[in-house]
């Protein structure tokens, strides 16, 4: 429970900022009439208001204006996981006024484990990735597994069973672990999921005893680790994260594919002119790095990930391709 009034904590923090931020934010310059954009741009966020990817949007929607020239309005379209938001924006006029705020969920999780969508997650023009959230494997602080060897070891061993806590079936949380198991060269039986409805409910059943360990958002058992409740074994991020430099990442560990983190962007329907690419692209780059937004990003528990365009397509392409082959070696692409 401690980690989820945490978490609380952090979100009405970053909401009380990026209120302070809005209100204090320099008037927009003015466009010219012929150039994009004329007009405030509707950034859709597939989820409802409050979550993670809300607050994501809303930090960004607080900078970004002033690098793009225009107002940036926030719309909340939930349902389906993430999917009707995500298809409304597919759907609509490519004339760069209406914008999707992406998300693992939402762009390729959903089509990895429905192909039947009415939508792909190649149906979006992806325009740079923003940030990242990292995912750390976690067991109870009187675990006797106290490094990730000992957690390797004790899964390669003969008739091992384990148990581990997710956010819900088909979310990261769930085929994350799988992923390491497949790297691990285990199989998925290894591994028995036990799906909650949240990181934080999943923490409360590990420290309860009831799951053997969790992979899940840093935001989420930050708390916990910074108390002492349980101990980290393994990051997602490429490098070390500032304040956790105790615990090592996957590549550290030899598991460099191993790198689950959600993340979130811009993405845009299919067919956009260059001109609204271009503007994007360059107000992006200049948002990421500025002062104020990465302080926001920060407390929301994500970590700044800028990706230009060039590098998020191919990004989003492995990111999707590697969860099907997950979702069809635990049968759940359907």
């Amino acid at each position: 429970m401690r980690a989820q009034f945490s978490l609380s904590i952090i979100r009405k923090a970053a909401g009380a900022a990026l209120c302070a931020f809005a209100l204090a934010a320099p008037a927009v310059p003015a466009q010219a009439q012929d150039a994009y954009p004329e007009k405030p741009i509707r950034l859709v966020v597939p989820y409802g208001p409050g979550g993670a990817t809300d607050l994501a949007a809303r930090a960004l929607a607080s900078v970004l204006p002033e690098f793009l020239g225009q107002g940036v309005i926030v719309v909340n379209v939930p349902g389906a996981g993430g999917a009707v938001g995500a298809q409304q924006v597919e759907e609509s006029e490519p004339d760069g006024y209406t914008m999707l705020m992406t998300a693992i969920g939402a762009n390729v999780l959903r089509p990895a484990l429905s192909p039947d969508l009415p939508y792909s997650y190649d149906d979006f023009d992806y325009l740079a990735r923003t940030q990242i959230n990292p995912n750390v494997l976690i067991v109870k602080a009187d675990s006797s597994y106290k490094s990730f060897d000992d957690f390797a070891a004790a899964l390669k061993a003969e008739g091992a069973s384990f148990k581990y806590g997710t956010a819900g079936a088909g979310n990261v949380t769930h085929l994350g672990p799988n992923m390491l198991f497949g790297e691990l060269g285990l199989p998925a039986s290894v591994g028995t999921p036990v799906h909650y409805d949240s990181d934080g409910a999943a923490l409360l059943a590990l420290l309860q005893g009831e799951v053997d360990f969790a992979q899940g958002n840093l935001a989420s058992f930050a708390s916990a680790l910074q108390s002492g409740a349980v101990r980290g074994l393994a990051m997602t991020t490429p490098e070390r994260v500032e304040g956790f430099d105790d615990i090592p990442t996957y590549t550290e560990v030899g598991l460099p594919e191993v790198s689950i983190v959600g993340w979130r962007g811009v993405a845009g329907p299919p067919g956009l002119p260059k001109e609204v690419e271009d503007a994007w692209q360059a107000a992006l780059a200049k948002t990421t790095e500025a002062k104020s937004w990465i302080s926001l990003v920060k407390k929301l528990g994500d970590e700044p990930g800028y990706m230009p365009k060039e590098a998020y397509d191919p990004f989003v392409k492995k990111d999707y391709e590697r969860y099907v082959k997950i979702a069809e070696e635990i049968g759940l692409r359907k």
